[in-house]
């Protein structure tokens, strides 16, 4: 059962599809439309069968069941005087000459003259005593009769079609299906006269209908239409089922990228996502595994979840038109099948999964026996240990062979009962045939319904899971996008100058972001303006904390960090961010072309200008030589470059930003000697007269600084050159650590 969290949480989700409603509700109209298309290629078949059954004809008297002939022959003699149109009327007994006026109006239907009309309708006896040929007569007044009432054929096609005496061996279309519904009393009657009224081509047949040159004998034009028609119906539905999925596609895609992009702008209003080294895992899982989700459940919901119920009652109330005894058989038997038959395989499962662990316990001492075998030779434990194997090889197979029973008695049991309930349900089927209460047309379009709901409810409850997930998902989703950001302007903030005299800390903590740890505590440093500083530790994450807070990616728990006296939380983060350029090793390059990834894709900076920065940092030589020169698309789906390369075109970035304060992060990988002689040029080129904050990976870099500062557990455990630091334990251990194990790589 879902959560009331979780159903508002996707009904938010859902709120997303009114912003392309077109795309929506023509999903949900034409997934109403396939489901009718679909009862309506029934109703085809049906008709198609019974064309086929009866041919088209119309019955005789000796064609339906004794109980139609002993009940026309009673509505016969108590036909009365006020009905003129209705074949079956009911009441008192009429007086004998009304009843002889209403016999009358039907046999001269028939075609028969006056004199013969009264004749016939003067007639008392019973059908015992009848000549075959008076009762046919009358048998043909009653069909005029049903075939006037019902469908309104003209007075002079029944006199052309009855006055025939091989009327009943000729095809007459849907009249068949009329008269025969009629006469057995079937309630689903007035809905074939409606459908035949309302298509007068699958009935009208021409008075030369019954004449064997007519080539209309060899393609019945009838039989002919409901071919094209059912051809039709199928396009009309694929095109309808195609429709549904393309605008529900639509519309899923549309939300999707709607909450793709509030993830995206809300994940740059955060700050507790900056602060590890790998980036934003929360915000990528939420941008990818739960859109997706609840991507999926929202196309799920406009299709199947919504479609096949539809589909389901559908095809149930049609199979209760067709023969509502036999349909309510169907279900109450799917029923006992779903719940005895599903329980008892739940039962056979749970046993095989609990044998299954069993079992593996079983092995697992088994194995352990086998790993003592040191042990049974020293202290001579060999009998011991031999009847200890064989109880448990014992234990084991018992638990086994529960397991197999488990899995092979399920399946068979739930076919058996399954069945059980269709012979019990043939059985039904055949009682109702037999007696007449159903056909071999309706029997086929009843049983291709019934086979047919399996299809939908199989679908809907598979859809289910997908519903699931996608609910789950927007849970965290909405949590995600309703986070408050930590990280934000405030109002009438003002404009930082350009660097110009020192960046201090002053007893800065920071807690990290959705947990209690404190990555650093009361942090006091001044970094003057111009100097070269770095920042050395064990921890990375305490590192990169502290140089998030800078460019204000975080805000620090407590203390104030200022630029020339200007605490950063007052000043706009343009203006701050503006002045810094970052080079880390997680973010070096993005998948776009190298031009872009130098310039980041602002116009200003111009291809003349992108050149003189890759320059200055060494990287138009190799650049030059890619496929398509700053064309080429690198990144993890574009071009392979080395670590050097990669870590060189983030400098030329930092270059073409000319910024006051630079943070840089080396590179941890061993780098060639050729690669340390073009980046000490670019560094000598590029650093003088900036202030550089360093996290160090190389010896000269270390030397270089101006000043050091040693973290550890999120405190300045030390300060200086690197000289006077080695005299410390833990700087001089951190150092022997990282570049011993340098020296023995190379």
């Amino acid at each position: 059962m879902e959560s009331e969290p979780e159903r508002t949480a996707f009904a938010k989700a859902c709120a997303y599809l009114n912003y392309n409603p077109v795309a929506e509700w023509t999903a949900y109209l034409a997934g109403v439309g396939s489901c009718l298309v679909y009862v309506a290629l029934l109703m085809v078949l049906w008709l198609f069968a019974d064309l086929m059954v009866s041919r088209g004809r119309l019955p005789t008297f000796h064609d339906v069941p004794a109980r139609e002939q002993n009940r026309f022959l009673d509505e016969w003699s108590k036909l009365p005087a006020a009905e003129t149109g209705d074949p079956q009327g009911e009441g008192p007994a009429p007086a004998t000459e009304g009843a002889a006026n209403e016999r009358v109006a039907r046999l001269q239907l028939a075609g028969y003259d006056a004199a013969r009309s009264h004749q016939l309708a003067s007639l008392q006896s019973p059908a015992a005593d009848m000549n075959p040929i008076d009762l046919d007569a009358i048998w043909r007044a009653q069909l005029a009769a049903i075939l006037y009432a019902r469908l309104k054929v003209p007075e002079e096609r029944l006199h052309d079609l009855f006055q025939n005496n091989d009327y009943h061996d000729v095809y007459h279309g849907l009249l068949s299906l009329v008269a025969r519904s009629y006469l057995n009393g079937d309630w689903q009657s007035p809905v074939v006269a409606w459908f035949a009224r309302w298509n007068p081509w699958l009935w009208n047949v021409s008075p030369n209908s019954h004449d064997p040159r007519n080539p209309r004998l060899f393609f019945p034009p009838h039989l002919t239409g409901l071919l094209l028609l059912a051809i039709f119906l199928a396009l009309v539905g694929t095109g309808l089922t195609l429709l549904m999925h393309e605008m529900a596609a639509r519309a899923a895609i549309g939300a999707s990228h709607r909450f793709r992009r509030a993830v995206y702008h809300h994940t740059f209003r955060l700050g507790t996502l900056a602060f590890r080294a790998l980036g934003p895992s929360e915000a990528v899982t939420v941008f990818t595994r739960h859109v997706e989700a609840v991507h999926d459940a929202l196309y799920n919901r406009m299709t199947i979840a919504f479609r096949e119920p539809i589909k389901f009652g559908l095809l149930l109330a049609f199979a209760l038109v067709v023969q509502p005894l036999l349909a309510l058989a169907f279900l109450l038997f799917a029923v006992l099948v779903w719940l005895i038959g599903g329980r008892i395989a739940q039962r056979f499962r749970r046993q095989s999964a609990a044998a299954t662990r069993h079992a593996a316990e079983r092995l697992t001492v088994i194995r352990e026996s086998l790993m003592m075998m040191r042990l049974v030779k020293t202290y001579l434990m060999e009998q011991f240990n031999q009847s200890r194997v064989e109880r448990q090889l014992a234990r084991y197979s018992q638990a086994q062979l529960i397991r197999h029973r488990g899995d092979s008695m399920a399946g068979p049991i739930l076919l058996l009962i399954g069945f059980l309930c269709a012979l019990l349900l043939l059985y039904v089927a055949g009682l109702i045939v037999l007696s007449g209460g159903l056909g071999v047309a309706g029997m086929a379009a009843l049983a291709t319904a019934l086979v047919s709901l399996y299809q939908p409810a199989e679908k809907w409850f598979g859809s289910r899971r997908t519903l699931r997930r996608g609910h789950e998902s927007a849970v965290q989703l909405f949590k995600f996008l309703e986070r408050r950001g930590e990280v934000g302007q405030v109002i009438g903030a003002e404009f930082l100058p350009p660097l110009d005299t020192r960046i201090e800390f002053d007893n800065v903590s920071l807690k990290e972001p959705g947990g209690s740890r404190m990555l650093l505590e009361e942090v006091t440093l001044t970094i003057p303006a111009g100097k070269r500083i770095g920042l050395i530790g064990a921890d990375d994450l305490e590192k990169h904390a502290l140089v998030y807070l800078i460019p204000r990616l975080l805000d620090p728990t407590s203390g104030e960090i200022r630029v020339d006296k200007h605490n950063l939380r007052w000043v706009t983060l343009d203006s701050l961010r503006n002045q810094i350029a970052c080079v880390l090793q997680h973010n070096l390059v993005f998948h776009d072309t190298v031009a872009n990834n130098i310039g980041c894709g602002d116009p200003a900076h111009t291809l003349p200008r992108v050149i003189e920065a890759a320059k200055m940092a060494h990287a138009h030589h190799f650049i030059q030589k890619l496929p398509q020169g700053y064309e080429t698309p690198i990144g993890e789906l574009g071009h392979s470059l080395s670590v050097s390369e990669r870590y060189r075109i983030a400098l030329a970035r930092a270059v073409l930003r000319d910024p006051a304060l630079l943070i840089i992060e080396e590179p941890e990988k061993a780098l060639d000697e050729d690669s340390k002689d073009l980046l000490d040029d670019t560094m000598g080129r590029v650093l003088p007269g900036r202030t550089v904050i360093f996290l160090p990976h190389r010896i000269s870099t270390i030397k270089s600084c101006d000043t050091l500062y040693l973290l550890h557990k999120g405190r300045i455990a030390a300060s200086g050159v690197h000289k006077e630091l080695l005299q410390n334990p833990l700087y001089r251990h951190l150092h022997y650590l990282e570049f011993n194990e340098m020296d023995e790589q190379v």
